[in-house]
């Protein structure tokens, strides 16, 4: 079976884009796969309206083979059976006012493996039992992973239908997906949050907090609070017992990012992953002048070391220029901090990141020897180990 190609949400909506100008005269169906929550739905959504296409949701895990084909009548004059055309599949004709029709065919691999048989019908026949699809009709598939995001998928094995489909694998990241949600009018609140803490968008090991997950708690402020504003969910967190939405966020999210993410507003943090992996010497020094709560400190690194665990994953190990300059403001800040966390994260670092190797090549990018070699001092002993 192909391997899929991991693409950063910009890249599968280009994608998406080239595959919709073919207007389905491409001999190959789009299949995306990801985890969970990250946002496949949304996305091809998005680009169907973009491009003015009819968007029909089909979940194929909760149909069988014969529900594709239709439903059976006689018919008497002929002596045959004929089946009467489905619902939820593309209808005969490219309705008015739309340029084309894309059918998003969601849950693929935990369909039934008839039901996945009738793909290869679907994609290399453009039909749908005795149904044939209109011209302008493109198919998109999409499935989660499996064993890695804990799914149950089918075990379904077709190199022929595996032939004729570009799989890719979305993987989210926080700067595109800020981009679609002001796109999308995501609340004020969430997009301010993930903007301070990118890191927070989505775990890849939990799965849990992801980019459903956010959307979820926007519908949730907009449409079950009627929050407008920033400054009206900030009166209500100062102002009542937010006990019961406190626990429908958590519900959303997780405990840790949902508490934090009320945190914001009723006891903010002094600093934030980004602000560490940016380098930012104000809170550097305020760090050294030790104006920085260790519960503060011990968050804002666990995130930062998150997004460098993540970068080194996607990277195959090759951290680029940027992702080094990041690696060394990491190492910059563990220095400064009270020695038994200095000695947690070291650890962390050298055996969760995978980047061990790597922390030579960051510290070239200190100009200053001075600071260099102290910095060398407080973290020698770790790199000797």
């Amino acid at each position: 079976m192909k391997r899929p190609v991991e693409v950063s949400t910009n890249e599968l909506i280009e994608i998406l884009d080239r595959y919709l100008q073919t207007q389905g005269k491409v001999h190959y169906a789009i299949k995306i796969v990801g985890y969970p929550g990250v946002g496949k739905s949304a996305i091809v959504q998005q680009i169907a309206h973009k491009h003015n296409y009819l968007f029909i949701d089909t979940r194929l895990a909760f149909k069988e083979n014969v529900d594709l084909g239709g439903y059976p009548v006689p018919d008497n004059n002929q002596q045959r059976m004929i089946y009467f055309r489905p619902r939820f599949i593309p209808p005969e004709k490219v309705p008015e006012g739309y340029h084309g029709i894309l059918w998003f065919l969601d849950e693929a691999n935990r369909a039934h493996p008839t039901v996945i048989q009738t793909l290869f019908q679907i994609i290399t026949e453009r039909m749908c039992g005795e149904h044939a699809l209109p011209d302008k009709t493109v198919i998109v598939l999409a499935g989660n992973l499996g064993d890695s995001d804990n799914t149950v998928i089918t075990d379904f094995d077709d190199s022929a239908l595996d032939g004729r489909l570009a799989v890719f694998n979305l993987i989210p990241d926080a700067q595109n997906w800020l981009q679609w949600a002001l796109e999308e009018e995501i609340h004020p609140t969430v997009v301010r949050y993930i903007s301070t803490y990118p890191e927070r968008l989505w775990d890849e090991r939990d799965v849990n907090p992801n980019p459903r997950g956010w959307h979820q708690i926007s519908d949730t402020l907009y449409k079950a609070y009627n929050f407008r504003t920033e400054e009206q969910l900030v009166y209500y967190l100062q102002h009542t017992d937010y006990k019961v939405l406190q626990k429908i966020i958590i519900s959303l999210i997780g405990e840790v990012a949902g508490t934090d993410f009320l945190l914001q507003y009723v006891s903010p943090r002094v600093i934030s992953s980004q602000e560490i992996l940016a380098g930012d010497e104000q809170k550097l020094q305020k760090l050294i002048a030790g104006d920085v709560p260790a519960e503060d400190m011990m968050w804002a690194l666990n995130g930062a070391l998150n997004k460098l665990y993540n970068d080194n994953l996607h990277s195959n190990g090759k951290l680029n220029e940027d992702i080094q300059k990041e690696l060394l403001h990491v190492l910059q800040f563990i220095s400064y901090t009270r020695a038994d966390i200095r000695v947690s994260f070291m650890y962390a670092l050298v055996r969760d990141c995978g980047i061990f190797t790597q922390i030579h090549d960051a510290l070239k990018f200190e100009d200053d020897p001075g600071k260099k070699k102290d910095l060398l001092e407080k973290i020698q002993v770790f790199l000797d180990v």
